[in-house]
């Protein structure tokens, strides 16, 4: 597996929130709406977006929303590092404010 490659992973896109109810996460991506299968105008109102988890604890709720925001200033990271430019900034300015999404 090439280097670049290692932390690829195909999740749902889009800003990842949670949703109209603290136990749901959703997505504001219209490619991540399934209006036949799943998604409906209603259940879009009444989540607050396509949803992409339910049934989760409050805090659960607003750490995986921030998961996508975690890993790329993650990535970003360890990229900076591998490159000698850790002391980045942009790379600390990401990484606090994906963690502040994560606990508020």
């Amino acid at each position: 597996m090439a280097r670049n490659n290692l932390y690829a992973m195909a999740i749902t896109k889009g800003n990842w929130k949670v949703g109209n109810h603290s136990s749901c996460i959703v997505t504001d991506d219209k490619d991540a709406v399934d209006l036949e299968k799943r998604d409906t105008p209603d259940s879009l109102k009444y989540y607050g977006g396509a949803l992409i988890a339910e049934s989760c604890r409050n805090d659960d709720a607003k750490l995986i929303a921030a998961a996508p925001d975690l890993l790329e200033a993650c990535k970003e990271f360890i990229r900076k590092v591998e490159c000698g430019e850790a002391r980045s900034k942009r790379s600390y300015a990401q990484m606090k404010e994906a963690i502040k999404k994560a606990t508020k």
